[in-house]
């Protein structure tokens, strides 16, 4: 992991453009957005400058897997659970820190409280904002997580602060988006994103999106993969080893998971986070998407569909189940 201590910075360009973004409804069903609004405009009382961490996790090209019949889970999710790594890692740091430097006091952030992450790590020289709304480094790429801490002490350091934007002349993250949810150059309508519809969303996915999602079954890495700067073949200290069974599961095999064993084998990783009555609402559309019905239709002749109602709606809304 990297890390870097940072003056507080001035966001007022960012935050009136993150206001815009609420106020246009791109946030979709994330309220929270919205409702933390303000707490996202001020740092924490006593705040005197910031820990930024980053933390990286790009180990595998996706194009060099055969994902034929497989379910794709974003990079990200297929490992151990990064706010826990990163969150180890900053309490490492700061207990350290603490010695150097008595009572400090800190406020620590991983990517789950009300802050402007990837405006700070832009400070702190960590990228720009790409086209695809992620934080893009022009040596890295942007397969990295951000967390961070803010320390009671100005224990800044000089960082420069990178100005160049490699994202000028290329258009493929825009281009590429399977459901048209970057609808320009850095601005995203996550109501149309997969990541969102297959970690955040709650109901039953709209067909007209559905059917756009591949074989997506929790997040999306479409958009990063096709960045040339993910493609420098430049492999680095991950900040956990992928789980080789992760690395795109087949379909079928999802489809015939209890809970208990959705538990057993997601465990630890972001994946727990939508469950798994939603994670298999998931998979039942990347089962539409690959041709593979007949596992619903054996599915619903079993009886295990029926068993929750989101499953038997997301089916009635992608057409219905007729015997192959």
């Amino acid at each position: 992991m990297e890390y870097r201590i940072i003056p507080l910075p001035d966001l007022t360009r960012e935050i009136a453009f993150y206001e815009k973004w609420i106020e246009m409804g791109y946030n979709g069903e994330m309220t929270y957005l919205k409702r933390t609004l303000d707490k996202r405009k001020t740092f924490p009382e006593g705040a005197r400058s910031i820990l930024v961490v980053r933390a990286f996790y790009n180990d595998i090209q996706w194009d060099e897997i055969n994902t034929g019949g497989k379910a794709l889970i974003s990079k990200y999710a297929i490992r151990a659970d990064y706010h826990t790594v990163i969150k180890n890692f900053i309490a490492d740091f700061l207990a350290e820190l603490e010695i150097k430097h008595k009572g400090l006091q800190y406020k620590v952030f991983v990517d789950s409280s009300p802050v402007l992450e990837k405006p700070i790590a832009r400070f702190a020289g960590f990228g720009i904002i790409g086209y695809n709304t992620l934080l893009l480094d022009s040596e890295w790429g942007s397969y990295f997580h951000i967390g961070g801490a803010f320390l009671s002490r100005d224990l800044a350091e000089f960082v420069e602060i990178l100005k160049d934007n490699p994202c000028l002349g290329c258009n493929l993250c825009v281009e590429s988006c399977p459901t048209g949810a970057l609808i320009k150059p850095g601005v995203l309508d996550a109501s149309r994103c997969i990541s969102y519809l297959t970690v955040e969303y709650k109901g039953v996915i709209p067909r007209e999106l559905a059917v756009k999602m591949q074989n997506w079954v929790f997040g999306c890495d479409v958009c990063q993969e096709v960045c040339p700067l993910n493609r420098k073949k430049k492999y680095l200290k991950v900040h956990s080893m992928c789980r080789e069974e992760l690395i795109a599961p087949p379909i079928e095999s999802l489809l015939s998971l209890e809970e208990k064993d959705f538990l057993k084998l997601f465990d630890e990783t972001p994946v727990l986070r939508t469950g798994y009555v939603r994670f298999l609402r998931n998979v039942i559309v990347a089962a539409y998407n690959t041709g593979y019905l007949y596992l619903l239709y054996n599915m619903y002749k079993r009886g295990k569909l029926q068993q929750e109602r989101l499953w038997m709606l997301q089916i009635d809304e992608m057409g219905g189940l007729n015997e192959p």
